[in-house]
């Protein structure tokens, strides 16, 4: 098994400080500016018009189990999406495809009901439903749900595999209001076609620390930001060392044999 070098160590300790600082700093107040992301925008637009037409809001997960961090951050979109239907007392069904999330899925819906006041109204035998763990047949139980319902709105947040089109392609068919989110790029073509509002790739995760009211998570996403921007500068400082003629390689190298 091998360990970290010394250079890597620092590097450990640089990043893990960081985190640190930028969740200590959001708890005193700094809390960091993040950018609107138009698919969270359109959330609450789409929730407004699904309570206009008096017609449910579906919520469908992705297959991920309770300990992949996929499913974290589905789980703090579902909370901002269950405090705004107890807040315009809208309908809402929330679909779950591993059993394991099941439960935490529904203290996350009744958490968000009790803080918005609204604790009389959730009932979990029917806002909560566990379909089936089979891709295929949570797909298409999901598909009818919204076909036959119907919905006001359909979102589909968390890691789904090739059944997101026939999850998806049916309340396209009919005009519902779709708003999907996939942290897998190669996944995002098939709701880009099916949805009006797409979350990708690392937007994805932004977008449970934008919505949630937990001022921490920001901090840490700004400094995985200010990670990125250091590793960045890494690289480009590594590439001009390598491309200076004489001795800028060898004294790169030098340095890297030293610390290992």
């Amino acid at each position: 098994m091998e360990h970290a070098d010394a250079l890597m160590a620092i590097l450990m300790g640089v990043m893990g400080a960081a985190i640190v600082i930028g969740f200590w700093r959001a708890r005193r107040g700094h809390v960091p500016y993040v950018r609107r992301i138009a698919g969270i925008v359109a959330i609450e637009r789409a929730v407004e018009r699904a309570t206009e037409m008096g017609r449910p809001i579906v919520f469908g997960m992705g297959w991920t189990d309770i300990q992949a961090i996929e499913t974290h951050a589905c789980l703090l979109i579902l909370a901002h999406v269950a405090r705004l239907a107890a807040r315009m007392q809208t309908p809402l069904i929330v679909l779950v495809r591993p059993g394991n999330v099941f439960p935490v899925a529904e203290e996350v819906v009744r958490q968000a009901y009790t803080a918005e006041g609204a604790a009389d109204r959730f009932d979990p035998k029917e806002q909560v439903r566990f379909l089936s763990e089979d891709s295929v047949v949570y797909a298409m139980g999901l598909a009818r749900l919204v076909e036959e319902t119907p919905a006001g709105c359909a979102l589909f947040f968390g890691a789904f595999d090739f059944s997101s089109l026939l999850m998806a392609e049916p309340g396209a068919r009919i005009g519902v209001l779709q708003i999907a989110g996939d942290p897998t790029l190669w996944q995002m073509p098939f709701f880009v076609c099916s949805c009006d509002h797409t979350i990708m790739g690392e937007e994805y995760y932004a977008a449970g620390a934008y919505v949630s009211p937990d001022p921490g998570l920001r901090g840490t996403l700004r400094s995985q930001d200010v990670i990125k921007v250091v590793f960045a500068g890494l690289i480009l400082v590594g590439v001009l060392l390598m491309l200076l003629p004489g001795g800028g390689a060898n004294w790169l190298v030098e340095l890297l044999r030293h610390y290992k």
